[in-house]
């Protein structure tokens, strides 16, 4: 009778610590996943610059993966602009020199075209929505005078 206890109680005590382990890697899993969702996996390094005409016509800039983060195809990222409060429009973006995919060793041009404003003065909100990771929201305000090139934050 009591080796049959003792069988029993080291089966159960077997079961309940891979129960525990499995549970506990469940948990590791789900707070790496959490981390890497919470991360933007795009930035912009360096300053926007624009294409002026009567209105914003084109921005340039370069964006970068933070080190530590993973490659990102270019393709995966999506680029919603609005300018002057008005409804957000997906903007397809284009890499002039060619790139496919972006990497925390290398920046990459992204342009946007046919952009359609705001005018000088004006406010445009630009958002980065990688497929994995936190997007990134830009908002910028033209300056009065503003005939193209760099636009800073205001």
């Amino acid at each position: 009778m009591l080796i049959a206890f003792v069988v029993v109680g080291a089966v159960f005590s077997y079961a309940l610590i891979g129960s525990g382990f499995f549970a506990s890697a469940k948990a590791q899993e789900a707070t790496g996943a959490g981390v890497k969702q919470a991360t933007s996996n795009v930035i912009v390094d360096g300053y926007l610059y624009g294409t002026y005409s009567d209105k914003l016509d084109a921005l340039n800039f370069l964006i970068v993966v933070p080190e530590g983060n993973e490659p990102c195809s270019l393709s995966d990222i999506k680029y919603v602009y609005s300018y002057d409060g008005g409804s957000p429009q997906e903007i397809p973006g284009i890499s002039p020199d060619g790139f496919t995919s972006v990497s925390s060793d290398k920046s990459v041009q992204v342009r946007l075209e046919n952009l359609g404003g705001p005018a000088a003065g004006g406010t445009f909100t630009l958002e980065l929505k990688p497929k994995i990771g936190a997007s990134l929201f830009l908002s910028r305000k033209l300056s009065e005078g503003y005939d193209g090139g760099v636009i800073l934050t205001a």
